[in-house]
């Protein structure tokens, strides 16, 4: 029977590109033995799989925006079903979806499901970890950027978000627990470790895929430093998820800014408990799994190397005058209310109100 690697992410290692790729080349991959399902998947990715497993196992009802038209409860007997189609010309099934790797509660139930509905496989786990630091850095700035339109802090998203409840090093014993640790395949999210310095070279190789072309770049930038603040406030004022991308052109167009790299949006004490706590749990990973020294080339900075995140009030100010000019020119009318509600937040809560004059200010509160 085929191998079926299943790729758990973590997220914000290239999956979506993974994906993509693997969804491009099918017919190729599938004149080679390897099979990336199309009947569980949703968008590029095998979703649905983790949705099912989702609702059977937490009790969850997973919203309707993943499924859309199709039944719930039916992605693996559709998975089973597809192998079965093809299994006399495969050698090699590829599943891929982050989701898997969030998930924490009832865990070890899922993954009986996974284990019962690949009876027969030969199951391999594959899973990109990134450098903690870089991890909750772009995660968190992606939340607020992106469609979760997350408006609070960094403390309370790293204290509440399903990815950070439990370590690299916990989530790996759950899932070998599950299917041996010489099923486990862990890759480091660094270029210098990967093949020919490569992600699709390397996810390639680590899943005897044919090689794929690649042309890897990591298109999703963070926002900038006011830039984000402002995110912030416009996702407390709240606005449809469909309209997020349109918002953040008009937020880079009002406030352009380069990306922050390399930030912390908690304070050093913070941090450095952290970052003990990583750096045991990489040594614990490196020693046990990768039989080597370290899980990572790239130390973790020291609390005093690393930059905290921090509104520059003038960059704040400067924003929020050049956002009262473009849209008292009459750009974006659509959107004016949901900028002047956000920006007047903004300025309320940094005590910056100074930066206009009466007549503006009562300009900009009219289009709140």
């Amino acid at each position: 029977m085929a191998t079926v690697y299943i790729h758990i992410g973590a997220p914000k290692t290239a999956t979506s590109t993974l994906q993509s790729i693997l969804v491009r080349n099918y017919s190729m991959l599938l004149k080679n033995g390897v099979l990336y399902p199309k009947d569980p998947r949703v968008g590029d990715a095998h979703h649905l799989l983790v949705c099912d497993l989702i609702e059977q196992c937490q009790g969850i009802r997973m919203p309707d925006i993943w499924y859309g038209s199709r039944p719930r409860g039916e992605a693996w007997a559709a998975l089973k079903a597809e192998i079965a189609r093809h299994e006399s010309n495969i050698h090699s099934v590829i599943l891929s979806s982050e989701l898997f790797f969030g998930q924490k509660h009832n865990i070890e139930a899922m993954l009986d499901v996974v284990a019962d509905q690949l009876q027969g496989h030969d199951i391999r786990v594959v899973v990109y970890l990134r450098r903690q630091d870089q991890l909750y850095s772009s995660f968190y700035n992606q939340d607020v950027k992106g469609v979760r339109q997350w408006a609070h802090s960094a403390y309370r998203f790293y204290s509440t978000h399903q990815i950070f409840q439990q370590d690299y090093y916990s989530l790996l014993n759950v899932w070998s627990g599950a299917f041996g640790k010489k099923h486990m395949i862990i890759r480091p999210f660094e270029a210098e470790q990967w093949r020919n310095g490569d992600i699709v070279q390397d996810f390639c190789a680590a899943t005897d895929t044919p090689l794929l072309k690649s042309g890897y770049k990591d298109h999703n930038e963070s926002l900038g430093m006011v830039q984000l603040y402002v995110k912030r406030c416009l996702n407390k004022m709240g606005f449809d998820k469909n309209q997020n991308e349109e918002v953040l052109k008009i937020l880079q167009h009002v406030c352009p800014q380069k990306p922050v790299k390399g930030c912390s949006y908690v304070h050093k004490a913070l941090y450095r408990r952290f970052r003990e706590e990583w750096l045991q749990v990489n040594h614990a990973i490196a020693e046990e799994y990768l039989k080597s020294d370290e899980l990572f080339r790239q130390a973790i900075p020291e609390p005093e190397e690393i930059k905290l995140y921090k509104i520059n009030k003038l960059d704040l100010a400067g924003y929020a005058k050049h956002m009262f000019k473009i849209f008292k020119g009459g750009a974006y009318p659509e959107y004016r209310q949901l900028f002047a509600r956000a920006t007047v937040l903004a300025l309320a809560e940094q005590n910056l109100w100074n930066v206009f004059d009466t007549a503006d200010r009562d300009c900009m509160l009219s289009w709140t």
